[in-house]
C-alpha cells in the first residue's frame, strides 16, 4: 500500500503528465494538498564530492521541504520558509515533470574532482535520487534547469505564507572527536561525549529540551574538555525528519 505521501505525489505527478500548458495552470488551487504528515519529507538537496569531501555523514542538507509546505535551507545558519499550498503544489508537480522521480546521474566526465547536487524526491513512498554535476552539467536539462526552484532565497514573497525566520531544533546533534595534545577548553556541560553512536569517525549524541538552546548559546567554542581529552564538537541541528543519529548516516 502506497502512504499519503506517495499517493498524492503520484497523483501530481499523473497530473502532469496528462496535462499540456504551463504548470501553474495544471494544478487546481482551490485544494489544500495532501502531502502526508507535516514532517514528511518531500524534495531535499545536498552537495557532495569535490576535493573538499563534501557530504559525509553528519552534513547539512542546502535544501529539504516537508509535506505541511514548510522548507529549511542554509547549511550555516539555516532558515525556515513556509510555501503557500498553492504554491506547493505547483513545486511539487515542477519537479514531476523534471524528471526527478527516476532516478539519474547528469555527468560530465571531463571534470575532475567534481561536486555534485543530490536531489532526493519522495515520490510513490519512496525515495528517488537525481545526481547533478556542479558547473558541467547541460543548461538545457530538466532537472538543471528546475534547481534554482530549490533556494528559498528566489521565492515569490506572494508564495510564501509567513515571512522566513531562524530555524531553531527541537533536537541537536553534537558530533565530537578527540584532539591531540594537552587537555584544553572549557568542561563539556552536557551529555558525556564518550557514549554516542558512531558516525563518520566522530561520535554523536543528541541534546533535547532545554540543553538545545543551552547549546547552541556555546555554539562558537569548538574545543571542549571531557574527562581529561580535549574534543572538537560540531553542533549539527536535527531537521523535522531526523528523528537520532542514525539519520545522520547518509
Amino acid at each position: 500500500m502506497r502512504t499519503a505521501v506517495g499517493a498524492a505525489l503520484g497523483g501530481v505527478a499523473l497530473l502532469v503528465s496528462g496535462c499540456a500548458g504551463d504548470s501553474q495552470a495544471q494544478i487546481d488551487d482551490s485544494t489544500s494538498p495532501s502531502l502526508g504528515s507535516a514532517n514528511a519529507l518531500v524534495l531535499r538537496t545536498m552537495t557532495s564530492g569535490g576535493i573538499a569531501g563534501l557530504g559525509a555523514p553528519g552534513s547539512m542538507p542546502d535544501f529539504s521541504l516537508y509535506g505541511d509546505g514548510r522548507a529549511i535551507a542554509g547549511r550555516t545558519h539555516p532558515m525556515e520558509y513556509h510555501l503557500t499550498p498553492p504554491a506547493l503544489r505547483r513545486l511539487v508537480a515542477d519537479a514531476s515533470k523534471a524528471g526527478l522521480a527516476t532516478p539519474r546521474t547528469v555527468d560530465n566526465p571531463n571534470i575532475a574532482d567534481a561536486m555534485y547536487k543530490v536531489i532526493t524526491f519522495v515520490t510513490g513512498g519512496r525515495a528517488r535520487t537525481t545526481r547533478v554535476i556542479q558547473g558541467g552539467g547541460p543548461a538545457d536539462d530538466a532537472a538543471v534547469r528546475f534547481l534554482p526552484r530549490l533556494d528559498p532565497a528566489g521565492w515569490p514573497r506572494g508564495d510564501q505564507s509567513a515571512a522566513p525566520k531562524p530555524y531553531h531544533p527541537k533536537r541537536l546533534a553534537v558530533l565530537a572527536v578527540a584532539s591531540a595534545g594537552e587537555s584544553s577548553g572549557a568542561p563539556w556541560p552536557f551529555k558525556p561525549l564518550t557514549a554516542g553512536t558512531p558516525l563518520g569517525g566522530r561520535t554523536c549524541t543528541v541534546l533535547t529540551g532545554g540543553d538545545v538552546a543551552k547549546a547552541e548559546a556555546l555554539a562558537d567554542r569548538p574545543e571542549w574538555r571531557y574527562h581529561g581529552r580535549t574534543y572538537r564538537v560540531t553542533l549539527r541541528p536535527l531537521l523535522p525528519d531526523e528523528q537520532n543519529c542514525a539519520a545522520l548516516a547518509h
